[in-house]
């Protein structure tokens, strides 16, 4: 079996930006590329929660991860 077009390309930019920032952790570089997002959600901020992703869309991800790094490349937070 072979990975999919969109599974290479994030792949690809994880590795992009972790070659980039080599100080983040796997996680930290995760989160900064939206690929793991906190839950929208009225928890106190010690009880942050992650946004389940189990049903996102390769598509939809790439496009968090390619709007992500857009952002982190031009100085955004």
């Amino acid at each position: 079996m072979t990975m999919k077009k969109e599974q290479k390309e994030i792949l690809a930019l994880i590795g992009d930006y972790l070659k980039k920032c080599p100080e983040l952790r796997f996680g930290q570089a995760l989160t900064n590329l939206k690929i793991l997002e906190f839950a929208d959600r009225a928890f106190p901020p010690e009880y942050n929660v992650l946004r389940d992703i189990y049903n996102d869309s390769d598509k939809s991800i790439l496009e968090r991860v390619k709007t992500a790094k857009a952002k982190l490349d031009n100085g955004a937070s």
